[in-house]
Order: C-alpha cells, then structure tokens, then sequence
C-alpha cells in the first residue's frame, strides 16, 4: 500500500525510524511501528471517492516512558500536518485513540509503548 510506504518516508524523512508491520531484528530503539488497521474505500453511485480515511495503529517504542511518549508527541506532530509525499496526498490527520504499555522482554529489558490509533485522510498525489 503506497500510503503506509509513504508514511513512512514522511516519519523518516523527520528524523524518525519507522518500519511498516515490524522492525528489522537489532534495530535500536526508538522507532515506530507502523500498521494498517482499517482501509475502506469509500464509494458513491458515481464511482470511488479520492479522499478516503485509513484507521493506521503508529507503535511508538522507546527504552523508556518519557521516551515512548516523546515519540508519540513527535509523530502527532508531523501527521497533523498536510502535505504529499511520493504518491500520497495527506490531508490532516486525527488521533482516535491512544494507549500505553509496557512489554519486558527475555533479555530482562523494558520496552516501553505508546501506540496511537491516526485516522489518515489521504488520497492519490495529482
């Protein structure tokens, strides 16, 4: 999908590292994740609309809380903001929700989330 691909060189283009679906094994943290949650393609009697909105799940994960939502606020941050980007025309976009978590992995580290629920308007770069 073109759009998570472009969101991503959005984020990265910012400074952040960002990964689509998951990050390569030994990446340091922090980076952000990613995911597509919900993409329908909205239509009327005419035909499919351009503008359309996509429920996208950013993960946020830092080493530590501060970080993780210092990450979320950056992210935030850049998506309120219209713009294109490859093929992508972003219109602004809206937090729907948010949560914070932590996850101790078997190393005995602290991954610390915070993941945020982005209704993207988008549509095809003209």
């Amino acid at each position: 999908m073109a759009m998570s691909a472009d969101l991503r060189d959005r984020l990265t283009a910012a400074g952040l590292a960002a990964y689509r679906d998951e990050a390569p094994q030994g990446s340091p943290r922090p980076f952000v994740i990613i995911l597509v949650v919900s993409d329908p393609r909205p239509s009327t009697y005419d035909g499919r609309t351009q503008l359309r909105e996509t429920r996208t799940q950013l993960d946020c994960q830092a080493l530590s809380r501060g970080d993780a939502d210092a990450l979320a606020e950056q992210v935030i941050a850049i998506a309120e903001v219209a713009g294109v980007v490859g093929t992508t025309r972003f219109a602004r976009s809206f937090v729907d929700s948010s949560r914070a978590y932590s996850e101790r992995q078997d190393t005995g580290e602290t991954i610390f989330v915070t993941s945020l629920d982005l209704m993207i308007w988008h549509a095809p770069a003209e």
